[in-house]
């Protein structure tokens, strides 16, 4: 918060409203509110890309995949199981075990015919599987590119099961690894819209900003109606 006030040349007591999101939202003190980050990563899309009628959001600890309508509202969402969710995480904790920096890996992965089958996407079993593999003497590398390309598998064959309707937005921290973006194009064929160079990291936070400017709450009709009609049944259970 002290960074992004220092970026901007505003003090705290400018922030008139503060929305948190993501998987540690509530743990914002200072918040007004915790937005679901599905909502906010919409209201970002619809103001970065309208024409984005497919999301695809997987972070550290998440994996979503939803619609977006005509009308801008949220259409039909699929959701991981909690094992297979934090891909973020499952990557991040492959890399730590074979002590390759993400930033490596800087192509689509192993040469042809080289990298081993890794299917476990449990990072506890996944770490055991690659250090296994690495003390059979296959290359780090290769190990990495069979990851890497296990988590873009994943990926599409969620968006698959969804329903893939163009134009098509990939979100998240995961968005930023290379690799898995470029296998994943190419395993549904599509090119990921543009979301005006933001860093695909910060959308859901962005999409807070939006809604916190507009005075939105759960109640507000900033949000749509059958998403805010959504939410309240959800606080209700």
């Amino acid at each position: 918060m002290e960074k992004a006030l220092a970026r901007t040349g505003a003090a705290a007591d400018d922030v008139a409203r503060l929305l948190a999101t993501g998987f540690g939202g509530k743990a914002v003190p200072r918040a007004d509110g915790v937005v679901p980050d599905t909502v906010c990563i919409q209201r970002a899309i619809r103001k970065l890309n309208p024409e984005v009628r497919t999301v695809i959001n997987v972070g550290g600890h998440s994996f979503t995949v939803f619609h977006i309508d005509d009308t801008g509202a949220l259409g039909e969402s699929a959701i991981t199981d909690m094992c297979t969710a934090g891909m973020g995480m499952f990557l991040e904790t492959i890399s730590a075990a074979l002590e390759m920096p993400l930033g490596d890996m800087g192509g689509e992965g192993g040469l042809p015919g080289k990298a081993p089958f890794i299917d476990n996407q449990c990072p506890i079993f996944a770490e055991s599987e690659a250090i296994s593999l690495i003390n059979e003497g296959y290359d780090r590398r290769d190990v990495f590119a069979a990851v890497t390309s296990s988590v873009a598998n994943k990926i599409a064959g969620q968006a698959r099961r969804l329903g893939v309707i163009e134009q098509v937005a990939l979100v998240g921290g995961v968005a930023k690894n290379r690799p898995v973006v470029a296998i994943v194009q190419r395993n549904l064929g599509i090119r990921f819209a543009d979301l005006d160079g933001i860093d695909p990291q910060i959308v859901a936070a962005y999409g807070a900003a939006l809604l916190a400017r507009e005075g939105c709450n759960l109640d507000s009709q900033t949000l749509s109606s059958s998403t805010a009609e959504r939410l309240r049944k959800k606080g209700k259970a």
